[in-house]
């Protein structure tokens, strides 16, 4: 279950960087969520390589690519609701594994 977490988090961080690099404009939204990916990785690395890493950097950096996709939102006027409600319900679910896996 442990490495099940860490690899869904990493997927997930890769994925959100591909995006970031596909984006045309790069804003502080895109700081937010390049500083959350970097969180997450150095968690999901961190765990593997001392097998303790606190869960608290997850979910920092969860908080932080949240932030960043909502302020990405409000800059293009165009904030889906849905859209946030399932990466939140993502981002808790990956945040559950990681640590249940602990």
């Amino acid at each position: 279950m442990k490495l099940f977490g860490r690899i869904l988090a990493i997927i997930y961080a890769v994925l959100m960087i591909f995006a970031l690099l596909k984006a045309k404009s790069k804003t502080v939204s895109t700081l937010f969520i390049m500083i959350g990916c970097f969180l997450i990785l150095i968690y999901s690395i961190g765990d593997m390589i001392w097998y303790k890493s606190p869960i608290i950097i997850l979910i920092i950096g969860m908080i932080s690519v949240s932030i960043g996709t909502f302020l990405n939102g409000m800059k293009q006027n165009n904030i889906h609701i849905s859209h946030h409600i399932i990466r939140l319900v993502i981002e808790s679910i990956i945040t559950i594994i990681c640590w249940i896996g602990k």
